[in-house]
């Protein structure tokens, strides 16, 4: 991997640690799942830092195609077949992006019915997912 690659996948997995500090912080602020649901800057701005990080991995992921030279992927969920399959990834790690991607997809292109209980339980429960794959990146390109 070139140099000029590591360094944007490590532009990006600083840019994912300083959305999960303030998704981390906000989830200091709320006090109940009833008041993430009324509170709407509270829930945008959860939603807008989950949709954030979701596209770093995204992004990441991108890079690694094309400095691995594979082929271009059709989808995002074939992008991560393809990194798995060519085990860049692990299966643990591809399940979880494929879930995160799922997210991703309804926070862009849903956005004027974005069911805000799905939110809520990304919001609580994906950020050791983010965390998990910014570490797998990490010992992946040390190996490198």
């Amino acid at each position: 991997m070139t140099e000029l690659t590591k360094r944007k996948i490590l532009k990006k997995l600083e840019l994912l640690v300083g959305y999960l500090k303030k998704l981390r912080q906000l989830k200091k602020e709320i006090k109940n799942e009833k008041s993430f649901y009324s509170d709407f800057k509270i829930y945008g701005t959860a939603e807008r830092y989950l949709q954030l990080s979701c596209q770093v991995i995204i992004d990441t992921l991108d890079l690694i195609i094309i400095e691995e030279d594979l082929e271009k992927p059709e989808n995002r969920m074939e992008q991560i077949s393809l990194l798995y399959n060519s085990k860049i990834i692990s299966e643990n790690l591809a399940k979880k992006l494929e879930d995160i991607v799922k997210f991703r997809n309804i926070l862009v292109h849903e956005y004027g019915e974005i069911d805000r209980r799905k939110v809520y339980k990304n919001f609580i429960s994906k950020m050791e997912d983010f965390e998990f794959f910014k570490k797998e990146i990490l010992n992946s390109l040390e190996k490198k």
